[in-house]
């Protein structure tokens, strides 16, 4: 082999990493995905969970 080059492999160097996703999966209710421009987040007053709102605009 020439200097500076390396040997490669057939498989995969190393394992793949699990990848949390950047953005939460939305609930029912929400009416947008989180950081929406336009929205909000809500609370429920009846269960307490909260929830993405849009707070109106044009």
């Amino acid at each position: 082999m020439a200097e500076g080059k390396t040997q490669q492999t057939d498989g995969p160097a190393t394992k793949p990493i699990p990848v949390k996703p950047a953005v939460e999966p939305m609930s029912d209710k929400d009416e947008a995905p989180p950081g929406t421009p336009g929205t909000g987040e809500t609370i429920d007053p009846k269960t307490g969970e909260t929830y993405v709102q849009g707070i109106g605009g044009a």
